[in-house]
């Protein structure tokens, strides 16, 4: 059961179907909605009842995140993050992005090491999760990361950014990517003894398809919609070919689809679950290595090793080695650095952009096995989100002159001082990044030049009530005063009012965190115009032709070489039309203590190595410590 301290209520749907209690979030028809998250300045991030964070992990899904501060995250609803500082919206740092080691010595060198059963890891979180009904739910990083340990992915994405089955035996995709057939495999059981079959699948994506927000995974049902016009039956496109087969059959080519299955759209989760009216509220029932048993909201969410779990390690031995995880919600960053140190946690999660050389260095020097769970190249980005529905950003030119006006590297070294300023959505490493897309630089004569001429409009800065966001705003309210002479008042908020603000349009400028999922047909949900109306996840409302144009020849093809190619001229118009202002790449760090082994590691079948951590997202199934 779920226990609530201090009589903490559930959070309350919006629009009756989706749950706000946010995370990215990063978050995403084959864009698997994840969501936004504020950036990290160490606290701007929802607490993870669901933060916003998209982001994602390889999967189009809805989940942009706040830029993490540390602190001023959203409830994780699953939803956009705010960029973490260490407690505020604000950057994170970039260096260490393309780093694929792990610590001192790395997994790889522990493999003549025999894994040690029993024990519990506690697992410190940047936020709190309110609701693991994944269908309607915000459901970011932290949400994620327990979710990866309690549910199994139908896919799961490689090193080299390739699907492979995982819970499922097989998939296939027919040529232009419109049908998607996948195979259970047998033998496998839900946490509560009734058998994984093709039912089972069928049920899990028609729920899946039927929420607010993994519903426009399948927006692009062949048979329509729950979002078509009359909304359509996604049963009708969702079709049980035999007892373990599923065909999933869309209208246009949704090459991303799988990727969405790689993460939340393909977390499968038990019929008593679906049936439950309570689920919103109740503990998770799947596949996974863990049993969700308990969750005390605030202090802890407790699993227990899956006595029938499926799969086995490398040397056949069964899974998983640990009697148990507890997850632990710590929102504020310093208080997480302090326990890891204290030697009260065995695993931490922290984007917060002034830790990164303490977590590289530091705390790798500091004792032999302490380590850092192997990244891979991909990373989230943070950044200013305008938004386009209101003013004064729904301008080009305001929001360009706002650029001008901006001083990012005084930010940058003020926030994030081993980071580096960032012109575009794709962080060095990924597909579409390039290193100079055109985006405006510092000149506040040209952008006092174009204010002259349009006008000076009032700004609101919103960011939420911890105080290392507030020093963010404020040097921002210092450089646009002084610099160009525009006013500036700054809108502070409960973390729990972040993601509905974004999700409802009520708001003009946040510091936010998303992007770098490996793959530009990933951020589909988060920039295409049909996903800026109503409760939307196009955040921004960003409504652009040409954008759309580009986003829709992402999801055609799955070749690096065009994705990359389209990607950089998604980079081009972004900074053509200055849709956001971007700060700097955002460094996740997955720091573990010394005793604490195969953080990050998965036994794939095929013998390739499993996709490092991106956006602050880890597995935990293989992890085991020494007694």
């Amino acid at each position: 059961m779920i226990r609530t301290r201090k009589s903490r209520a559930v959070a309350a749907l919006v629009a009756g179907a989706l749950v706000i209690a946010a995370c990215g979030g990063d978050d995403d028809g084959g864009d698997d909605a994840e969501t936004e998250e504020p950036a990290d300045d160490g606290a701007e991030e929802p607490a993870d009842d669901a933060a916003e964070e998209p982001a994602d992990d390889g999967g189009d899904e809805p989940a942009e995140e706040p830029a993490d501060d540390g602190a001023d995250e959203p409830a994780d609803d699953g939803a956009d993050e705010p960029a973490d500082d260490g407690e505020g919206d604000d950057a994170g740092d970039d260096d260490a992005g393309d780093d694929d080691t792990d610590d001192g010595e790395g997994d790889m060198g522990e493999e003549a090491m025999t894994p040690q059963r029993g024990g519990v890891v506690t697992y410190l979180l940047e936020a709190e999760s309110d609701t693991w009904d994944i269908p309607g739910a915000n459901c970011a990083v932290a949400c994620i990361t327990v979710m990866r340990a309690v549910a199994d992915p139908m896919l799961i994405v490689n090193a080299d950014n390739e699907l492979e089955p995982f819970l499922v035996e097989s998939f296939d995709v027919n040529e232009d990517f419109t049908e998607w057939t996948f195979t259970m495999r047998d033998g496998v059981t839900f946490h509560d003894g009734t058998p994984v079959d093709g039912a089972a699948i069928q049920r899990n994506l028609i729920e899946m398809a039927s929420g607010t927000l993994q519903g426009q995974v399948f927006w692009d049902l062949a048979n329509g919609s729950i979002f078509s016009d009359p909304p359509g039956n996604p049963a009708d496109s969702i079709e049980l070919v035999d007892d373990m087969t599923v065909k999933v059959s869309f209208g246009v080519p949704v090459a991303t689809f799988g990727y969405a299955l790689a993460e939340r759209t393909g977390w499968v989760m038990a019929p008593s679950y679906w049936d439950n009216p309570e689920r919103a509220g109740a503990l998770a029932v799947s596949t996974g290595p863990f049993v969700m048993v308990e969750q005390v909201r605030g202090e802890v969410t407790r699993l227990e090793a899956n006595p029938n779990y499926w799969r086995t390690d490398g040397n056949g031995e069964p899974l998983p080695y640990l009697d148990g995880i507890d997850f632990r919600p710590v929102p504020d960053v310093d208080t997480r650095l302090a326990t890891m140190q204290a030697g009260d946690a065995d695993i931490n999660q922290d984007s917060f952009g002034e830790n990164t050389t303490f977590w590289e260095v530091d705390w790798v020097e500091a004792a032999e096995g302490n380590g850092i769970a192997p990244k891979a190249e991909d990373r989230e980005v943070n950044y200013l989100m305008f938004n386009h529905d209101k003013p004064p950003f729904d301008n080009a030119e305001f929001r360009r002159a706002v650029a001008h006006c901006t001083d990012r590297q005084e930010v940058i070294d003020f926030r994030a001082p081993d980071s580096n300023v960032q012109d575009g959505p794709f962080a060095p490493g990924s597909a579409g990044y390039l290193e100079d897309p055109g985006f405006p630089q510092f000149d506040p004569d040209e952008g006092n030049r174009i204010l002259d001429e349009i006008g000076r409009l009032p700004i609101v800065y919103g960011t939420t009530n911890v105080p290392s966001n507030l020093v963010t705003a404020e040097l921002f309210q210092e450089q646009w005063s002084e610099n160009c002479g525009l006013e500036v008042s700054i809108d502070q908020f409960e973390q729990s009012e972040l993601i509905t603000k974004a999700l409802t349009s009520d708001f003009e400028v946040f510091a936010w965190r998303n992007h770098g999922q490996g793959n530009p047909g990933l951020e589909y949900v988060w920039w295409h115009s049909r996903h800026a109306d109503g409760l939307a996840l196009n955040f921004g409302r960003i409504r652009d032709a040409d954008l759309d144009a580009l986003l829709e020849e992402t999801r055609q093809t799955l070749d690096p070489a065009v994705l990359d190619e389209v990607g950089q001229r998604i980079n081009q118009q972004f900074a053509a039309e200055v849709h956001n202002l971007w700060l700097n790449p955002t460094e996740w760090q997955n720091p573990y203590r010394a005793g604490v082994h195969n953080v990050g590691h998965i036994t794939l079948e095929s013998g390739n190595e499993v996709q490092g951590q991106l956006a602050g997202r880890i597995w935990v199934h293989e992890v085991w410590i020494e007694n």
